[in-house]
């Protein structure tokens, strides 16, 4: 079983200089660690974004958000 998970968060804290972004960049999939449900094997295939920071003096140009848990 595959499941799809995507943040929709409207944007995220630079953690370098912690400003506001909605730049999104680009985003990826990333793939947990595989979790049995039910007794079937489960692939959590989880989209994350990339933003990019708009803060010209901080050292991160882009960063990934980071879903809880």
């Amino acid at each position: 079983m595959r499941t799809e998970a995507r943040s929709t968060a409207s944007g995220w804290a630079c953690p370098g200089c912690e400003s506001w972004s909605s730049r999104v960049h680009s985003s990826y999939l990333r793939f947990p660690a595989d979790m049995p449900s039910g007794g079937l094997r489960v692939l959590l295939c989880l989209r994350v974004r990339r933003f990019a920071c708009r803060v010209a003096s901080c050292p991160r140009r882009t960063f990934v958000e980071q879903v809880p848990d």
